[in-house]
This record gives C-alpha cells, sequence and structure tokens, in this order.
C-alpha cells in the first residue's frame, strides 16, 4: 500500500514535469522570434542544457506535489477525525436513555439494586467520555468495557438474553472502533424478540484477526431499520482501515465480522494522529 504511494506520486511528478518541460519550449518557441530563426538553422540546444531545465522542473514540481499532498492528507485526516467523532457521538444517546429508563423503574422496586446498577452505569459511560477522543482502543479494554455492559443487560433482561464470549478473544494484540462490540450487541437485541421462550443468544467468537458476533434470528417486526446501526460500524471501519466488515445472515442467524486493526492496517500509516491512547 505504502509503496503503491510513493510510486503514484513519483509518475505525478515526472508526468507535471515533462508537461510543464515541454509547454515551457512550446511558449518559447511562439513568443520568441529569435529562436524561431535558431530552429530554422538547426536544433539549438545541447542535451545537457535540456536535462538541466528538465531537472529545474522536476525540483520545482516535486515541491509543489509536495506542499499540496500535504495539505490535502491533512485536510483528509482532519475530516476523518470530525466523520468519527460524529458517528462515535451517535452512540451515547441511544446507550443513555435505554439505562436512564431501566433505572427509574429499579429505583420504584428496588432502591439498593438501583444503586448498584447506577454504580455499574456510571463505569460504562465512563469508559465512552474517556474515549470519545480516541479512535481506537485495545481488544482487551473493549472486553472489559463489554463485561460491564454486559451486567447492565443482565439487570434489564435477564434469562432472555445470553452472550457467550470465546476465551481467546482475550489474548488478541490489535485494537478496535470504542463501543464497537456493545453496538453491535445493542442491535441484535434491538431487532430481535428475546423472552423466556424464544431467548436471544448471542455469540462471539474470534482469533488475532477478526472477531465475529452470531445471534439465532428472530426479527422483530415493528423496529427502526437495522442499516443504520451496521452503517456506523462500516463507516467507521473505512474511515480507519482497508479491511472491510462482513455481515452474512440467513434465515435462522445474523453474524457481522469486524477486523481487529493493528498499527500496519491503519489507514494513511499516521498511526500517531489515529491511535490516541487515554
Amino acid at each position: 500500500m505504502m509503496k503503491n504511494r510513493i510510486l503514484h506520486r513519483v509518475l505525478m511528478v515526472i508526468v507535471i514535469s515533462l508537461i510543464s518541460w515541454v509547454l515551457y519550449y512550446v511558449v518559447w518557441f511562439l513568443l520568441d522570434e529569435e529562436i524561431r530563426a535558431d530552429f530554422s538553422k538547426g536544433w539549438p540546444f545541447r542535451p545537457i542544457e535540456l536535462l538541466i531545465d528538465y531537472a529545474t522542473f522536476c525540483l520545482f514540481s516535486f515541491m509543489a506535489t509536495f506542499y499540496y499532498l500535504r495539505s490535502y492528507d491533512k485536510a483528509e485526516r482532519e475530516r476523518d477525525h470530525y466523520k468519527l467523532m460524529a458517528l462515535e457521538n451517535q452512540i451515547n444517546p441511544h446507550f443513555v436513555f435505554n439505562n436512564f429508563s431501566t433505572l427509574a423503574d429499579l429505583i420504584e422496586v428496588n432502591p439498593k439494586k438501583a444503586s448498584e446498577y447506577l454504580m455499574n452505569l456510571s463505569k460504562v459511560y465512563r469508559y465512552t467520555l474517556t474515549h470519545l477522543e480516541s479512535d481506537t482502543v485495545t481488544v482487551q479494554d473493549e472486553l472489559a468495557y463489554l463485561q460491564r455492559y454486559l451486567m447492565l443487560l443482565n439487570e434489564r433482561f435477564g434469562e432472555t438474553i445470553t452472550v457467550k464470549i470465546a476465551p481467546e478473544i482475550s489474548n488478541s494484540n490489535g485494537f478496535l472502533p470504542p463501543a464497537v462490540l456493545q453496538m453491535i450487541v445493542e442491535n441484535a437485541i434491538k431487532h430481535n424478540e428475546h423472552t423466556n421462550t424464544h431467548p436471544l443468544t448471542i455469540e462471539i467468537s474470534g482469533n488475532n484477526e477478526q472477531i465475529t458476533v452470531c445471534n439465532n434470528k428472530r426479527m422483530v417486526s415493528a423496529t427502526d431499520s437495522a442499516h443504520v446501526g451496521n452503517h456506523n460500524i462500516e463507516e467507521r471501519y473505512r474511515l480507519l482501515t482497508n479491511k472491510k466488515v462482513l455481515i452474512d445472515y440467513t434465515d435462522d442467524y445474523y453474524s457481522i465480522t469486524i477486523p481487529i486493526i493493528s498499527q500496519k492496517l491503519l489507514k494513511n500509516e499516521n498511526t500517531d494522529y489515529r491511535r490516541r491512547t487515554k
């Protein structure tokens, strides 16, 4: 990827220099009667003169191209950063409203449990605030956050939802967009039936390269489109890496596979900008 970009930019400089060099001599020929007179007697330029002129155009083209591409890359990174912040901010309102509703119910029926729920909710929400400015977090941090989120789910839904996490995922080295696993799990809950009669089972498995979240499928008819949540996840990954989010489904199951991001996969090779640790 990096080699292709360098080659592309070198070719760009060569082509721009060649075009400028040719135009320079054409304009000179059209405007200068003396050079036209010299041409009538034969070729007026020595090869070394042509080479020096071309090298000069290459130098100026390189400087202009370098300045332009550097400004363009900076503007693109800033645009992607603000896009990521906007996408990440979509997570918070939905998350807060759902859990505050549960908390309000608990306060009336079981104040002690409501207090425990509030403490756990504060830890979960603190995570979202801490990583609000981060494009990526470690897999281990994301799993720890998910575990706290699952405690909230257990209080909200009881045994109607079961989430199984394969232990080998905790050994994965790499990064994920913050709260991406929580968002996938929440989408599965939102769009599928989960009752004592028809419980929802969500299985999370993976390796060092990717994580797959799969759930049994019993779609709820009266829900908003699931495309909004999926688009959010896909767009966040598009801004971070060239690896794709994979979605697979049948009548019986729905799965989404997200890549684990390593430093080498981060787009624009700018990990200092892309990955800011807390």
